[in-house]
């Protein structure tokens, strides 16, 4: 892809950050394999190439909009596009083991390095390197990812008065088996609190160890499924990186 020239003259290119689906995808352990079935096919004497995929909508990579946990919450497919490009994303480099949790403490020290006038961050990716175990050891992958608590996510919420989005390179923002944790992890990011600015987007099973060191990365657009009725969809994710 060409190099094009932001703004303030800068080279940039576009990256892929979220997986392909595909019938190897790891997915959580609630929801049923993806399934690719060859429907009409060129090499079978058909005259076109057609396939049926099954999939559930917290598939692979996916966005989570607040009615995937809230009666009256907001669901994905009423989003605006500008209102899933975020112009002002950060990386956290936050290293975890399996099953271990994300705290205050493991965040606060990257925000602390940013004037307090010029924490509006609207988009935050956590790099914990669980991502290694995507391709290398699926059961690890989906059962004993580190998971974000639901104080880390308040800590978020209270400080970063334009965060709208919290993004993550595991299966899912939350811990796995871990039911009334899952619960309150997605509900304190959802949930409509005065003083917390709006109720967030969780992006999950993403590709983050591709994006280079910071300081590089401009601009994060997520770009779900368009489909009418449902909370959260599989979703493609690019960003945009300065060149080097």
């Amino acid at each position: 892809m060409e190099n094009k020239k932001n703004d303030s003259g800068n080279d940039y290119k576009y990256i892929r950050i979220s997986y392909n689906l595909t019938e190897d995808t790891p997915v959580h352990p609630d929801l049923a394999k993806i399934t690719i079935t060859p429907k009409n096919q060129i090499k079978e004497g058909d005259s076109y190439n057609t396939s049926v995929i099954t999939a559930e909508n917290h598939s692979g990579t996916h966005v989570d909009a607040p009615a995937h946990f809230l009666k009256n919450g907001r669901s994905i497919f009423t989003y605006d596009p500008n209102e899933l490009t975020f112009k002002k994303p950060l990386i956290v480099d936050c290293p975890k083991k399996p099953d271990e949790l994300i705290h205050e403490e493991d965040l606060s020290p990257t925000l602390k390095h940013y004037n307090v006038d010029n924490l509006d961050f609207d988009c935050i990716l956590i790099r914990t390197g669980f991502g290694k175990y995507h391709d290398t050891d699926t059961l690890k992958y989906l059962t004993k990812n580190p998971g974000i608590s639901p104080e880390a996510v308040f800590y978020l919420r209270s400080n970063l008065p334009k965060l709208a989005c919290l993004a993550i390179d595991t299966v899912s923002m939350s811990r796995y088996g871990r039911m009334e944790e899952m619960i309150r992890v997605h509900q304190t990011a959802f949930s409509a609190n005065d003083g917390l600015g709006k109720p967030l987007l969780f992006v999950e099973d993403l590709d983050i160890e591709s994006i280079p060191t910071a300081g590089s990365l401009e601009e994060v657009m997520v770009i779900p499924w368009q489909v009418g009725g449902i909370d959260s969809a599989p979703c493609t994710v690019l960003v945009k990186i300065k060149s080097e």
